[in-house]
């Protein structure tokens, strides 16, 4: 909110506080004016504090959450390594050294786990302490990243490598929403987004023609989904205030528009899957000089 906003503002709230004179209204009296701009004077105050605040927020999530959030990808990374390097070294040296060495830690801190509990969950434990529900979101995510990267020629789900770890878990959301992945029959962001685009391709509510100054356009925009930020109004029209191409938006919207929609998108995306592709031009055009011939 700017200076002028917040001084618009105060101005509104002053005039609306002062009654209307007119010839038949009696002219306010010195002690009542001084009333009003006192009262005034601690709406502008509070005006003011609200701008600060909002102005505080906005630093704390373009820096410093930014910041923390960096800095716990880098934690996790870390121990993801480190039980990488426990389970899949290739000298037997190296990873009993990186075994005995969580045992002993483990026996120091006086940390106790289930005999099932896995290396992970120890790990993460051991980096971030006690507190169980974090240590549990962490460890979910961890595990996730072990059958997360990619397939091989046998099928078979390899680790996502450490290095990719960080980039791996934005993709997905982030932490909490690889945590809260069983909520959507195990889902990432990415899997419910591709489901939803299966079965919105075909799927069109209304045909809009782009104004080229006010939304620019280009060839490589072309049959690309995006997102279009649009305010409903009490006329029934829709106000387009911006476009947003930007994949990880699209992939959001997309994941979102599954959530709230299970059934009906995974019913659409079936038959959308079962449907035979549309023959192309060039196949067309070959079975009909076949047939000519």
């Amino acid at each position: 909110m700017t200076t002028s906003t917040i001084n618009s503002a105060a101005n509104a709230t002053a005039n609306a506080a002062t009654p209307v004179v007119s010839h038949d209204t009696p002219a306010i009296s010195p002690l009542m004016a001084a009333a009003l701009t006192a009262a005034n004077k601690g709406v502008n105050e509070a005006i003011f504090t609200l701008e600060r605040l909002e102005g505080e927020r906005e630093t704390w999530e373009t820096k410093e959450l930014a910041a923390s959030r960096n800095r716990l990808y880098s934690l996790l990374t870390d121990c993801y390594s480190y039980y990488l390097s426990m389970k899949t070294d290739n000298r037997a040296a190296v990873r009993e050294q990186f075994k005995k060495g969580l045992e002993t830690f483990i026996t120091v801190r006086k940390y106790t786990f289930t005999p099932t509990s896995h290396d992970i969950n120890k790990i993460v434990k051991s980096v971030f302490g006690v507190e169980r529900r974090r240590v549990s979101a962490y460890s979910l995510a961890l595990r996730a990243a072990l059958t997360g990267g990619a397939k091989d020629a046998q099928g078979k789900q390899h680790p996502v490598p450490a290095a990719d770890l960080a980039a791996w878990l934005e993709q997905q959301g982030g932490v909490e929403e690889v945590r809260m992945g069983s909520k959507n029959a195990g889902m990432t962001v990415k899997e419910r987004a591709d489901v939803a685009k299966t079965a919105l391709q075909s799927a069109v509510l209304m045909t809009l023609k782009a104004d080229a100054k006010v939304m620019p356009f280009d060839t490589d925009d072309v049959d690309k989904m995006m997102v279009l930020v649009a305010t409903y109004r009490p006329n029934g029209e829709l106000d387009i205030s911006a476009v947003v191409k930007n994949d990880t938006a699209v992939r959001a919207a997309l994941a979102a528009y599954y959530s709230g929609n299970k059934e009906g998108v995974q019913q659409a995306a079936d038959k959308a899957a079962n449907e035979p592709a549309p023959e192309s031009a060039i196949t067309l055009a070959l079975a009909q000089t076949a047939s000519v011939q």
